[in-house]
């Protein structure tokens, strides 16, 4: 399936996270889009889909991206530094312009989503795909882990050779990915286990214990490899988000199943079984995992500079911003010899939220946030009208849950091929949630 292999292409090829990279995958999915829109079931889809709202949210994104590249706001006042140069609201006119072009590539990668999500088969059968992709994706990062992990398609390999990143640009990053794949595949154990349900008379025995195992067999080795490079990432916020995005997952759905008998006995289980697991991956880890939680407070410490240098840079220019993509430059004016330590060399903020603020400002950033407020308004309310496709909808959420948590201390929604992939589901959850 196209959009299959367009997703995990993006993910072997390092995240997209070169300007090169992150400009062919936007043009990439800017070209599925109208292949898959020659598709009648998906022009249908489409057609039925409310975007006015969203489509206002995202359209105000643009024009303040495109505002920003004129002295509409004012110029920044570095450009009196060059004269004769065109001045602009943006610090990186060039910058910016990329930025506005994969924002672009993410719109068409929603829609491309949005297409599937018309038909409650075709949509699930996307997100199987996905899930069984992400099955080979994470066996190969496992193996290739273990095997010869100073090198990555015959390359040196520049990160930390003790925790597994797969092809992505650091640990973290795959941290973010595999726990969205434990999400998705705890929600298809889960919607197998309720149909295994459906179809038993009378009470759960041991008897039907072969064919519920078998019935689940997939998803659960899925479920196995995800969490196990999960853990091989070491990654403090990306386990932590992880564990609460299935914790959620399954609170929320067992209120919502609250009167309908036990079912989730067996899930239980199965929980306990992979936690089991986990904890005996994370004693033969050699304390791997404790010793990067003993560093946590020295890494907060140099976090704390960094944010409160970039906060103060936004406090600085709150309204208009630096322009998209102008991160690295707002970060050298911002060292000085109090902060270098926390400034030097850094490539993202860590913090997509204060990033978003700094470059968007006000202007730009509340639109993008009024526009993901709008999606998840409607998969919630999805949560109510759509009982048959319901664990996808709060599947989708708790992924989207994990990005936004993991966003807050890391950089997995600036990492091209990953802001891709939740566009993708963001746009599948969106239209699977109206009928």
């Amino acid at each position: 399936m196209l959009v299959v292999v367009l997703t995990y292409a993006g993910q072997l090829l390092y995240g997209a996270n070169r300007t090169d990279l992150s400009l062919a995958f936007s043009v990439a999915w800017l070209a599925a889009l109208p292949l898959v829109l020659t598709q009648p079931w998906a022009r249908k889809s489409i057609d039925r889909m409310p975007v006015v709202w969203v489509g206002v949210a995202f359209g105000l994104v643009l024009l303040a991206g495109v505002l920003s590249l004129t002295p509409f706001f004012g110029p920044h006042p570095i450009w009196s530094m060059a004269p004769g140069a065109i001045r602009t609201v943006t610090m990186d006119p060039y910058s910016t312009w990329l930025e506005l072009f994969k924002l672009l590539g993410l719109a068409a990668a929603f829609m491309v989503g949005a297409s599937f999500g018309g038909d409650d088969d075709r949509a699930k059968q996307l997100i199987q795909g996905l899930m069984v992709a992400g099955l080979a994706y994470g066996v190969w990062a496992f193996v290739n882990f273990e095997t010869n992990r100073a090198l990555l398609f015959g390359q040196p390999r520049h990160l930390d050779p003790n925790r597994l990143a797969a092809s992505l640009s650091s640990a973290n990053i795959a941290a973010t990915f595999f726990g969205a794949l434990v999400v998705l595949n705890v929600a298809d154990i889960t919607r197998r286990l309720e149909r295994q349900r459906e179809r038993r008379s009378g009470a759960f025995h041991m008897r039907h214990l072969e064919g519920l195992m078998l019935a689940i067999a997939v998803p659960l080795l899925g479920l196995l490899v995800a969490f196990s490079c999960l853990i091989l990432t070491l990654s403090r916020t990306g386990i932590v988000a992880t564990l609460a995005g299935v914790v959620v997952f399954l609170g929320v759905r067992a209120l919502i199943n609250a009167k309908k008998g036990a079912f989730l006995a067996p899930l239980i289980g199965i929980v306990v079984i992979v936690l089991g697991l986990i904890i005996a991956i994370v004693a033969l880890s050699n304390g791997a995992v404790g010793s990067r939680l003993v560093s946590f407070q020295e890494d907060a410490a140099l976090r704390e500079g960094l944010y409160a240098a970039h906060w103060n840079a936004f406090l600085a220019s709150p309204w208009q911003g630096y322009g998209l993509g102008t991160f690295k430059h707002v970060n050298d004016l911002a060292m000085n010899d109090a902060n270098r330590e926390q400034l030097y060399g850094v490539g993202a903020l860590h913090n997509v939220y204060i990033q978003w603020l700094e470059e968007a400002g006000l202007i730009g950033a509340l639109p993008m946030f009024a526009t993901i407020a709008l999606i998840v308004g409607r998969i919630i309310r999805g949560l109510t009208e759509r009982q048959r496709v319901r664990l996808w909808l709060l599947a989708i959420l708790s992924v989207l849950g994990i990005f936004l948590l993991h966003s807050a201390t890391d950089f997995p929604l600036q990492v091209p091929s990953m802001t891709l992939f939740l566009s993708l589901l963001l746009g599948l959850g969106y239209r699977m949630a109206r009928r």
